[in-house]
């Protein structure tokens, strides 16, 4: 282990004891919120392995969750979610394209939008701000700040600035967005845009249903890339099993592209420990001058989580690459995450 890794390592393990819950004497009063509300400081620190090279990377995040319903003495208005998040980068091989390097410290938004919901019983919805792009099973649970991730990666974005409709019916929901495009930060480069929405059936059945579409063009590192993506999912909970799976087609920079991904995960009865597996494929055909090549991009991921009733949440996962597209670089790596809700 090199010097600098050790380094991290123990700065890791600092921060994780200095977020634990017997660090804190008291709770946050969140009063001055007023009614109907909520907050949370929200502290994490993440190692990963490349197990590989034996390089260590590190994530420390700092960040606020507020959550407030405003009400008139009839009815609500309408639900604020403002969600600030300071990220600290150590060692980072390949970091999202807004960080400078894999050192880089930045603040960032996950969720900050209004959604008003007076206007039809929460059958019509107008929510203005940063929400998550409404397209598959990444849309439906709340994956911010955890190692368990589902199909983002796929779509190459998993959050974005703009406006959408939303609402809950008797038979099914949806959620249909017009958005920048440029994912975490508001911006105009390239001029990206995105128009995305999904359908599916009462996420609070016990089979869920849903088809998802996305057109538009998305910034990334090297520029605006053109996407087109139309999927269905499905998710299916048998007492305390939950089986998911998402399967995708489209257009990425004008190459077709089939995406597949399935999760088997197992709750306790207690509802604090959870243990899942994971199979994504990806697939893609490029278009050459005078003949196309297909080439595709597997992995598996398992992964544990405990969550005590005072906010203490421990996780790892472990992720394998079954076979890689040329250009595609997977390595085997362990993830560990200390986190604390205060």
């Amino acid at each position: 282990m090199k010097k600098s890794d050790l380094k991290c390592l123990t700065i890791s393990l600092v921060c994780s004891f200095l977020f634990s819950p017997f660090a804190f004497s008291s709770s946050v009063d969140w009063a001055f919120l007023g009614e109907n509300s909520r907050g949370t400081i929200d502290l994490s620190s993440r190692t990963s392995s490349n197990l590989d090279t034996g390089e260590f990377s590190f994530l420390h995040v700092l960040g606020l969750d507020i959550h407030k319903v405003f009400s008139s003495s009839s009815a609500d208005i309408g639900t604020l979610m403002f969600q600030p998040y300071l990220l600290k980068l150590n060692n980072v091989n390949n970091p999202s394209f807004i960080f400078d390097d894999g050192n880089d410290t930045k603040l960032t938004w996950r969720i900050a939008n209004f959604n008003y919901t007076a206007l039809n019983q929460g059958k019509f919805n107008i929510r203005v701000g940063h929400f998550e792009v409404p397209f598959g099973l990444e849309y439906q649970i709340d994956t911010n700040g955890t190692l368990r991730q589902l199909t983002a990666a796929q779509r190459g974005i998993k959050t974005d600035w703009g406006l959408s409709v939303n609402g809950i019916l008797p038979r099914f929901e949806y959620e249909v967005a017009l958005t920048r495009g440029s994912g975490v930060e508001l911006r105009k480069k390239g001029n990206p845009h995105l128009f995305s929405g999904r359908v599916g059936t009462l996420s609070n059945k016990n089979t869920v249903l849903g088809i998802s579409w996305l057109t538009g063009d998305v910034l990334a590192a090297n520029g605006v890339i053109e996407r087109k993506n139309i999927g269905l999912d499905a998710s299916y909970y048998y007492y305390q099993w939950q089986f998911m799976a998402e399967s995708s087609i489209g257009k990425v920079a004008g190459n077709n592209t089939l995406n597949g991904f399935v999760e088997l995960l197992w709750r306790n009865a207690k509802e604090d420990l959870s243990v899942y597996t994971q199979l994504e494929y990806q697939r893609a055909e490029i278009d050459y001058a005078v003949s196309s090549k297909s080439d595709s991009t597997s992995y598996w991921a398992t992964g544990v989580q405990w969550v005590n009733d005072d906010g203490f949440d421990i996780s790892a996962q472990y992720k394998q690459k079954l076979k890689e597209a040329e250009g595609v670089n997977i390595d085997p790596t362990l993830s560990v995450q200390l986190r604390y809700r205060m």
